[in-house]
């Protein structure tokens, strides 16, 4: 046999062995050995699946390895890179009770305007993102922006004050 053929062989071997080794859950991710079961992880999944590509023995091999010693598996509470990628995208909005029971969206200012100041051209996209938030449509006119508890508590003095003459 030629020698390049034998090195091209022995090459595309090593090059199968090493990309099938880093596919693998096992050694990706060796703090989940042991787990019993729970949600699949989609990364491992698709690293063990490219193993397929090489042929069948190195996909079933990645896949029952991973399965047999649990890495396959999300560790409890955990997300995948994927799962941790797709929700990156999304505005953090969540509701907020301050001491008076009365209920606020916190919105921060990057999920709708890019780090922005708020002004009358970009309050319609806070109302699209609050409606989006709470499947209602939501005026203009009922957005109070605030920065903190105390500006709250300023705001209701003064509302206050003005109601009361």
């Amino acid at each position: 046999m030629n020698r390049s053929l034998k090195r091209g062989i022995a090459a595309s071997c090593l090059l199968t062995l090493v990309l099938n080794l880093t596919a693998c859950g096992y050694f990706l991710y060796p703090e989940r050995k042991g787990q019993s079961g729970g949600r699949v992880d989609p990364v491992v999944v698709i690293l063990d699946g490219v193993g397929l590509l090489f042929g069948i023995l190195p996909g079933v091999v990645a896949f029952a390895v991973d399965i047999t010693n649990g890495t396959i598996y999300l560790p409890a509470g955990g997300s995948s890179a994927i799962d941790r990628h797709l929700t990156a995208n999304e505005p953090q909005a969540k509701e907020v009770v301050d001491q008076n029971g009365q209920a606020w969206i916190e919105l921060p200012l990057e999920a709708v305007s890019g780090g922005e100041e708020i002004d009358a051209q970009n309050l319609e996209q806070v109302s699209a993102a609050l409606a989006q938030y709470t499947g209602q449509q939501v005026a203009v006119t009922d957005i109070v922006w605030l920065q903190d508890l105390v500006a709250l508590e300023q705001a209701r003095a003064a509302q206050q004050a003005t109601a009361a003459r």
